[in-house]
């Protein structure tokens, strides 16, 4: 059994840019335990990016203790190896700290001493993340925003009960921009590491290798070879399918899914500008 954490890693970005592909292939080292998107930080600090009223008090209403027991309900761990639930919390910064024993508590007991937590939109608390949570690493990953918006769009069409806000470019546009936003607000900023979308399915090796080496622990070849199926997936997030499938850079549908006026009403609402700008210091 590990005794103490080594690192945590939050992966984030904007939905449909490769988070859920770059998770995967974490899950696979054998120092590594991932979560289930939580979304905790969303719970504790506001679903939207800005901060709610009362927690720039430092207060909290103590959402994130209901994320933990969800966690433990979907947990492969017997009873009375899980971690109990921490006592409800008025203070947002003993909330949090008692958020990270919990999820170190929990890798621990999977043998592991590194975790991993995928909540895309997490990106809009990147900073304050890293500031509460010790020893962590805040991974974001980019893709082009035209390809990001022909993504989400393509799966609001196929599962329009599921993502029927989604089925029109704005929600994608304005879920992008805001992301991309976030991300060069702590760009070089010790703790946040950026990946792009297309030198992760591109260069896999590569791109890990050098996550590896940020993180401090070694690289692993299944990482890559045999990247872990996640259960969660599957079971909770079924159109993420084609994730789990294989390892490759998935063509762009923005060509084939919108007309020339539509493209370029998105290539003019997109801040592109931003995202060259961000890739130019990858």
């Amino acid at each position: 059994m590990q005794e103490s954490i080594h690192r945590r890693i939050f992966v984030m970005g904007c939905s449909r840019s490769g988070t859920t592909l770059l998770q995967r292939m974490l899950a696979n080292h054998s120092r590594i335990h991932t979560f289930p998107e939580t979304g905790v930080f969303l719970k504790a600090l506001g679903m939207r990016g800005r901060e709610l009223p009362w927690t720039r008090l430092g207060l909290t209403l103590g959402k994130e203790r209901k994320v933990l027991g969800q966690l433990r309900a979907q947990s492969d761990l017997p009873e009375e190896e899980q971690p109990s639930l921490p006592p409800r919390r008025i203070r947002l910064n003993r909330s949090v700290a008692d958020t990270v024993d919990f999820l170190d508590r929990m890798a621990l007991a999977h043998g592991t001493d590194t975790w991993v937590e995928k909540t895309p939109r997490h990106v809009l608390h990147a900073g304050r993340i890293q500031e509460m949570v010790p020893d962590s690493l805040c991974i974001h990953v980019v893709r082009d925003g035209r390809d990001v918006v022909a993504s989400i769009v393509d799966r609001a069409r196929k599962f329009p009960d599921f993502f029927s806000r989604q089925l029109k470019p704005d929600y994608a546009i304005r879920q992008w921009n805001n992301s991309i936003r976030a991300t060069l607000e702590v760009l070089n900023q010790e703790g946040h590491l950026v990946v792009h979308y297309d030198s992760l399915a591109h260069e896999p090796e590569k791109i890990l290798q050098k996550v590896c080496r940020i993180a401090k622990f070694p690289y692993e070849e299944e990482m890559v070879k045999n990247p872990r199926s996640l259960p969660f997936v599957g079971n909770q997030e079924f159109w993420k399918s084609n994730v789990e499938e294989k390892i490759e850079p998935s063509p762009s549908k923005f060509p084939n899914l919108f007309d020339t006026t539509t493209q370029k009403r998105i290539e003019k609402s997109l801040s592109l500008k931003a995202f060259d700008s961000l890739k130019e210091n990858l």
